[in-house]
């Protein structure tokens, strides 16, 4: 199983926007967060599929941890 870091936000006309910046172009939305990752799965399935059958190399997967720094501004 591959792991793909991706970013949801918050669409102004409603739903929820997510990308994986592993593979650029790789955008889908979604009217709730659980549809949203559900379609970013299926997004980034599709995307790793159409590499593999025109012969290009698929990114490695992240197996580095990810952590969150939250920053308050003065």
């Amino acid at each position: 199983m591959a792991k793909f870091l991706v970013y949801l936000e918050v669409a102004e006309e409603g739903g929820y926007i997510v990308s994986c910046p592993q593979l650029p172009g790789c955008v889908t939305q979604g009217e709730t967060v659980e549809e949203a990752l559900a379609m970013i799965k299926d997004a980034i399935q599709g995307y790793i599929t159409s590499l593999q059958k025109h012969g290009e190399p698929v990114p490695p997967s992240l197996e580095e941890r990810i952590e969150r720094a939250e920053v308050i501004s003065v």
